[in-house]
């Protein structure tokens, strides 16, 4: 099984590279996927969806007018299932997330996604609950139970993994994303 994580900020002084990182090590140690994807939005230089059609009537990469584009949609088709780690701006996800989100339109349905945020007086839930939405509509299967980073500098700042609970947390998602992911393949 093939798991993309795609952190969602690009912000110069960004804190949240160690809940991103962390999730990458814990996933890229665990035997049942076959290879991790780490996509870091800053690095993939998205432009802003500009096409002079909806994502959802791209049919196939190579239709879409940017090099930028064709290669992220190229990307997500080969993903089974993704986990987006995400801060919390103004109440919600940051809008290079929603744009990376948008630019793909069928490549995302049926896949299982991950919600972890970072950041606010809430662990960044107000993020998790409109990126609910955004990724029902693009036909993603959402994860039960999310995983909230409140005083996150705290928790990783020795450099040491999170808590035991949050370790468990993070497994329990691995688990029901493949769960999903075997429940709802095309044969």
């Amino acid at each position: 099984m093939k798991l993309m994580i795609i952190w969602g900020s690009t912000r110069q002084e960004r804190k949240g590279g160690p809940v991103a990182y962390w999730v990458k090590s814990v996933a890229k140690r665990d035997k049942r996927f076959d290879k991790v994807d780490f996509v870091d939005l800053r690095e993939l230089n998205l432009p802003f969806y500009d096409e002079p059609v909806d994502a959802f009537s791209i049919a196939k990469p190579e239709d879409y007018t940017s090099p930028e584009g064709q290669a992220w949609a190229e990307r997500v088709i080969k993903s089974d299932a993704v986990i987006l780690v995400t801060p919390e701006y103004n109440h919600g996800p940051p809008a290079v997330l929603k744009n990376a989100l948008d630019y793909v339109g069928n490549p995302w349905i049926d896949k299982p996604v991950g919600l972890i945020s970072y950041g606010g007086r809430v662990g960044g839930a107000r993020a998790i609950e409109q990126l609910r939405s955004i990724t029902i509509e693009l036909g993603l299967i959402n994860v039960a139970n999310a995983i909230h980073f409140v005083r996150f500098s705290r928790t990783f700042e020795s450099g040491e993994e999170p808590s035991e609970v949050s370790n468990e947390s993070l497994q329990k998602m691995f688990s029901e994303i493949i769960r999903l992911h075997t429940a709802f393949s095309k044969p």
